[in-house]
């Protein structure tokens, strides 16, 4: 129940009535003295995470978007006593989720239900039309009035993206509500967040509001992770009273495949409102054809992994091997450039989360051949952070586990990964010795290092990316790491590109003697794409049937050579040249195979990559220049630094390309999708 402050404690003049404290901000009514306009007032905990105030200011800046018909808008950020204090306009209503805790984990009323659910549709559709993913659904973001109108709060994390990518991270620190985070948000799935997350996150509330309580039930953040890419909630079916069409709609948001939801939420939000005219009218809801409006004039390349289902299947099935039988093993995984090499051995993500496995990686650079072990370092640096957030008793007992297994020579790799400090502490300077001895000792400190992550309770996957451009010292490292088992939960995944990998070349006599040596190795070759595999993706980006997509499919086949990555951007290309075009009327996508023949693009796909990046504005090709010198990947802050301009100017700057496809971004770093675009400019 809200409670009143004593005026004595009125900050700025305002009289507050507490709706909610949460771990990092809390929620009052506020009204001015001789005003009729009560405010909503978002104050910080007194220790919030770091990550709080950068919310507030996030919400804060996104005021032009946010329309009081159907949000909260914001109205001003300030400081009181040393408090950020964010000032939003009150919709009126109360959160949906002290509605749902006064039903007692009850459902609501059916009619009111689907009002409610037909808002939240509503809504949700305003903040996609401008460009927004909240990525935030839950009830405690939804205010709702008497009248059942409903308005969204809670854009501290909002994306103004069109899809992005969540890196994988310790379940604690992704930003959102994982009770309501959908599967590709909690970074395990290989897949990107785009506005059919949020469709996801509505359809748990819904889920919620239908039965009383959540779909899943989980102990500790991973188990709910594990829950959104795994389990299936109990079927609505079961429960007494749901109306079929109702339920069906439920469990068609919940989807782990962002493909097989609904796409839009104005589809929704037609099936929802023939559901609450059908309930008003009869008493009941017959079954209908669902998402007979759910059409998208976006053109969605599907995130499947299209034939390669026996490659992912190898990859699983060893990792299996290392969980079940403490036996490490090498995979390697081949092909050309933009194959989908990368995607493949991402999709270990997911298998990881049940025997609470540990992912690191490193992606080697062909101009920093002459860093000794710099790959290996930037793996490590990740596993380090992500212990360094943890609760303070994980991090103790990682710090024994380090501590036992670096014993006094613990300097040696801090020296390689200085973060390792701040988790073991300072460490004794180590004994000089002759250089092949020093090699040799180096080498074994860093296999006991390994070793006390991958461990049984926490089996590790360590993925070394373009190892043809590996440097002498991880090469004879790597050598060492998959001839000794005493390492024996690890799962080592290197990737290479066969075709710029000679038969001298130092990478394949390493190779060859690890298996003369009789290690575990497994090989995993991929092949271009077939023209039925393009045909599928093809077809389903477009919704259409597999024949009608043949031509088309042909030709992407033809100018790419089934190649993943570069057949997905020559399919892009037709959509933002209008060669491929959405019609609304007929409610489908459509295109002139002669007028696209006729427009003669290359067959080369590095003159089809270059032509995309020149077509960029000018600030924007200097700024991927830079993040090209920097080896592909870097953060805003050094972008800014290295061109003496703003961050602010350096994000405006990259948009553009990220909005292309050429880029993505993980909060506050910048990554080419792929080195070609990186190399075509550093040419």
């Amino acid at each position: 129940m809200a409670t009143s402050m004593p005026s004595e404690t009125e900050p700025f003049g305002y009289l507050l009535e507490l709706i909610r404290e949460g771990a990092d901000f809390t929620l009052y009514r506020g009204r001015k003295h001789g005003t009729a306009s009560p405010v909503l007032v978002v104050v910080l905990t007194e220790q919030p995470s770091p990550q709080g105030l950068r919310r507030l200011e996030h919400e804060y800046s996104l005021a032009a978007k946010l329309d009081p018909a159907w949000a909260a808008k914001p109205l001003a950020l300030t400081r009181h006593e040393g408090q950020t204090v964010l000032i939003l306009m009150d919709p009126g209503g109360e959160p949906l989720d002290l509605i749902l805790e006064r039903s007692k984990g009850e459902s609501l009323d059916l009619a009111r239900l689907l009002r409610v659910a037909v808002g939240l549709a509503k809504v949700l559709g305003q903040a996609h039309r401008q460009g927004l993913i909240h990525k935030d659904i839950n009830p405690a973001n939804a205010f709702v009035d008497g009248d059942d109108n409903v308005w969204l709060t809670g854009f501290g994390i909002a994306s103004q993206l069109p899809y992005e990518r969540q890196a994988p991270a310790p379940p604690e620190i992704i930003a959102g509500t994982l009770a309501y985070m959908a599967p590709e948000q909690t970074g395990r799935m290989n897949r990107s967040i785009d506005a059919r997350s949020d469709l996801y996150s509505l359809g748990v509330t819904l889920y919620q509001m239908l039965t009383g309580h959540l779909p899943f039930d989980a102990a500790d953040p991973l188990e709910w992770v594990h829950c959104h890419i795994a389990r299936q909630p109990t079927p609505l079916g079961d429960y007494v009273g749901i109306p079929e069409p109702l339920s069906a709609i439920a469990m068609t948001l919940l989807a782990k495949s962002a493909e097989e939801r609904y796409q839009t939420a104005a589809g929704l939000e037609a099936d929802l409102q023939h559901c609450l005219a059908e309930w008003t009218t009869k008493g009941r809801i017959d079954p209908f054809v669902l998402r007979a409006h759910d059409v998208t004039d976006r053109l969605l390349i599907p995130e499947k992994l299209y034939g390669r289902e026996s490659e992912v299947n190898e990859l699983l099935a060893a990792f299996d091997g290392v969980v079940t039988q403490g036996t490490p093993e090498l995979v390697l995984v081949s092909g050309y450039s933009g194959v989908g090499k990368s995607s493949v051995v991402n999709e270990l993500h997911k298998v990881l989360v049940p025997p609470r496995g540990l992912f690191a990686s490193g992606k080697f650079d062909q101009y920093k051949r002459d860093i000794p072990y710099a790959t290996l370092a930037q793996a490590f640096q990740t596993l380090i952070r992500q212990i360094l957030v943890k609760s303070e008793a994980e991090v103790e007992r990682w710090r024994g586990f380090l501590r036992e297994a670096l014993g006094p020579n613990g300097q040696l790799i801090i020296n390689l990964i200085p973060e390792l400090e701040f988790l073991i502490g300072k460490q004794p300077p180590v004994a000089e010795l002759p250089p092949r001895d020093a090699q040799n000792r180096f080498q074994l400190v860093f296999r006991r290092f390994l070793a006390a992550f991958a461990q049984k309770e926490h089996p590790l996957a360590l993925f070394l990316d373009d190892l043809q451009w590996m440097d002498a010292a991880s090469l004879e490292l790597l050598e060492y790491l998959a001839t000794h088992s005493e390492v024996r939960h690890l799962l080592l995944v290197g990737a290479y590109r066969d075709n710029e990998v000679s038969r001298a070349h130092p990478l394949l006599r390493t190779l060859e003697a690890i298996r003369g040596a009789g290690a575990r190795v497994q090989e995993i070759v991929l092949a271009p794409l077939g023209l039925d595999d393009v045909g599928r993706l093809v077809a389903e980006a477009l919704h259409c049937e597999l024949e009608r997509a043949r031509p088309l499919a042909q030709l992407v086949q033809e100018k790419t050579g089934g190649n993943p990555f570069f057949a997905i951007q020559f399919f892009t290309a037709l959509a933002e040249e209008g060669l491929l075009a959405f019609d609304s009327v007929a409610r489908a996508w459509q295109w002139d195979m002669n007028r696209i023949r006729a427009k003669n693009y290359t067959d080369n796909v590095v003159d089809f990559m270059s032509d995309k990046l020149m077509r960029l504005s000018a600030p924007t090709q200097e700024v991927l220049k830079a993040l090209a010198c920097l080896g592909n990947v870097a953060e805003l802050a050094t972008l800014a630094m290295v061109r003496r301009e703003t961050e602010e100017a350096m994000d405006v700057a990259l948009q553009e390309a990220v909005r292309a496809g050429l880029v993505f971004q993980q909060e506050d770093t910048y990554k080419f999708l792929h080195d070609r675009s990186s190399r075509r400019l550093t040419a």
